[in-house]
């Protein structure tokens, strides 16, 4: 993680702050260190576990009715900015003065601008004492307000047990026809029978997720002659889990759309809820690479 942070700057991961309260937990102190870099701490079947908000390349799985229940399901879009804040408010430490600072930024017409805005989405942050840590959060938060509107909470079957929050996944809306997914019934070569017809519009691409629920790059794909129920596209020999009935439950899955609506696929786990009927709830919001440009 360190090495991570040093590669994109290493003045990112500096922490000058002296906790004077005894009563602080340990773990109140590790989430506090840990955000000043923007690092996640959070308890994972009792790991105390660490992600650092940053870009991701490739989806950590695929969530489809495959390996999801209908209970739970919902999507939200907000029209205007989240919250109704049109900017960004970082209160942190001034380390030449020892005093509160703040760096303040507002959205005006889709663009970042430095000023007041009227209703700032506000950061406590007086642990911080580096005013480049400070505007990087400032900055990056004003791009989450931009491109990250929409919200969804989806209920998983098991497969939801072994992602994280912070992983980006691959989740098509239920209701969106041209988001189109399902699972793997076979594999011939390049050629791959699935659970549900496909219809092709325009230039198709294709991720598919291996025996262990690890999701492919985008392959294209194309329309099969013989079949509505499957696509053409040249994946590598990966391992696949075909459904049947008793040795594979999970089957491999896919998800298949252009390019825009792959990238409209894309959600970023925030919250992760295990449920007492072995299945688990997972908060997501949307994910975009500008949010980290």
């Amino acid at each position: 993680m360190q090495a991570e942070i040093d590669a994109i700057d290493s003045r990112l991961g500096n922490f000058d702050y002296t906790f004077d309260d005894e009563d602080v937990s340990l773990g109140a102190r590790m989430e506090t260190i840990c955000d000043a870099a923007s690092v996640k701490v959070f308890w994972d079947d009792g790991v105390l576990s660490f992600t650092r908000d940053r870009k991701r390349t490739t989806p950590a799985t695929v969530f489809n009715r495959s390996n999801t229940v209908e209970t739970g399901y919902s999507i939200s879009y907000d029209m205007n900015l989240p919250g109704g804040f049109d900017g960004v408010e970082v209160q942190f430490r001034n380390p030449t003065t020892n005093k509160q600072d703040f760096i303040r930024y507002r959205i005006e017409n889709g663009a970042i601008v430095s000023g007041s805005p009227t209703k700032a989405k506000k950061f406590e942050m007086m642990y911080i004492r580096d005013s480049f840590q400070a505007n990087e959060r400032a900055l990056r938060e004003c791009k989450r307000l931009i491109y990250s509107r929409m919200s969804m909470n989806i209920t998983a079957l098991a497969d939801g047990e072994w992602v994280n929050v912070g992983d980006m996944v691959q989740v098509p809306d239920t209701y969106d026809v041209d988001q189109q997914g399902g699972y793997i019934t076979a594999r011939n070569g390049n050629n791959f029978d699935t659970s549900e017809r496909i219809n092709f519009t325009g230039s198709m691409f294709v991720t598919v997720t291996d025996s262990l629920g690890q999701t492919t790059a985008r392959y294209p794909a194309t329309q099969r002659s013989d079949t509505a129920f499957g696509f053409t596209a040249a994946i590598p020999n990966i391992s696949l889990n075909i459904f049947d009935g008793f040795d594979v439950q999970s089957p491999s899955r896919y998800v298949i759309a252009t390019t825009v609506e792959l990238d409209a696929m894309q959600w970023e786990i925030t919250a992760k809820q295990p449920n007492s009927d072995g299945t688990t709830a997972l908060t997501l919001s949307e994910y975009s690479d500008l949010i980290y440009i």
